[in-house]
């Protein structure tokens, strides 16, 4: 049985879900100090809540922990992750709304890809043009710049 992942050398569609259950929480040493900002909500917004859904989408695919997706289940997740990033479009701020649009077109690109080798992301690896398209110095900089907002306005005790 095939089984699907995202590149994990290209780090790009991890990063998002990967900031995210990050800066969810914290430590246990975290709790016990006492934070005012740290007691406050996270702002709800519907950006943060599709970047909720992204990551939860994206996690059979990225997560390193995880076992692969099967690839008769990979039409499903990638479906699922479209549907997430249709949120991030629609409800992107727009001081990142180009950085979320560019990242929104790599995840794309890294889904066909997936499924047209049914799921193997072996041989997304071996194709220098598809890395090619995917790695890139502005991509890198988009994805940062998303995962700096997310990390200011969308995780629990971020100054809002």
């Amino acid at each position: 049985m095939k089984r699907a992942r995202l590149l994990p050398a290209e780090g790009f569609v991890a990063a998002l879900l990967l900031l995210a259950v990050a800066g969810c929480g914290g430590s246990v040493a975290d709790r016990d100090r006492p934070d005012p900002a740290r007691e406050r909500p996270a702002p709800a917004s519907p950006f943060c809540a599709a970047v909720q859904a992204t990551n939860t989408a994206l996690a059979p695919l990225s997560s390193t922990t995880a076992q692969a997706v099967p690839a008769e289940q990979l039409t499903n997740t990638a479906d699922a992750v479209r549907a997430g990033t249709a949120q991030l479009l629609t409800t992107a701020p727009e001081e990142i709304r180009a950085d979320v649009e560019r990242y929104v077109r790599v995840v794309d690109l890294q889904l066909d890809a997936l499924v047209a080798n049914g799921g193997d992301g072996a041989a997304l690896a071996r194709d220098p043009e598809f890395t090619a398209q995917v790695n890139t110095t502005e991509n890198a900089a988009a994805n940062q710049r998303v995962r700096d907002y997310v990390a200011r306005n969308c995780v629990a005790g971020a100054a809002g």
